[in-house]
């Protein structure tokens, strides 16, 4: 399956999060079900000690699920395969969990093999850690290309590049690139 799934990477600090709200708004208001995915190298509590739904993990459950009035959480434990530090990967993440999105953000997940839009601002770096050998096809910056420092990686000037502030350019390119039509 080869659902609509797009990461976007960049170093801590780099806006990441920021160019993702946006994102979403944007493709959100188009029409289109948007789906994310967080991915993260340190551990966050999930759901807290003595809560009930930790009580229910505790007690053996392999997944549950915490419902209120306005949202839903699921929480369920990752099976890593053994050949993956990373844990799962979002193709097999959207296909377990995010069937039904029209579109899949992904932050971070750098081994991944998605296609990735890679924020880069002047603060963090002058050049993405991205190439496009990793699946890199444009970037989000306020560097300039005179600025950018991607000597040994020529082929990285080819590529669109994107202000922190073009959303509705960005989306225009996530849709062309993933061929999503807004409904």
């Amino acid at each position: 399956m080869s659902k609509n799934i797009i990461s976007i990477v960049g170093l801590s600090g780099s806006g990441k999060t920021t160019v993702l709200e946006k994102l979403i708004t944007e493709l959100s208001e188009r029409g289109l079900k948007v789906g994310t995915i967080k991915h993260s190298c340190h551990p966050h509590p999930v759901d807290a000690p003595g809560k009930d739904s930790w009580r229910h993990r505790e007690a053996g459950a392999v997944s549950t699920i915490f419902i209120g009035p306005e949202a839903m959480q699921f929480v369920t434990k990752v099976t890593t395969p053994p050949d993956s530090k990373d844990g799962p990967s979002p193709e097999s993440l959207t296909q377990e969990y995010l069937t039904d999105m029209d579109i899949v953000l992904v932050e971070g997940f750098h081994q991944a093999k998605c296609p990735r839009l890679e924020v880069v601002r002047k603060e963090r770096s002058l050049k993405p850690f991205s190439k496009p050998s990793d699946g890199l096809v444009a970037l989000i910056t306020d560097v300039t290309e005179e600025e950018c420092d991607d000597a040994e990686e020529g082929s990285i000037a080819k590529l669109p590049r994107f202000g922190l502030n073009d959303i509705a350019d960005i989306a225009d390119f996530i849709e062309e690139t993933l061929g999503v039509d807004s409904k």
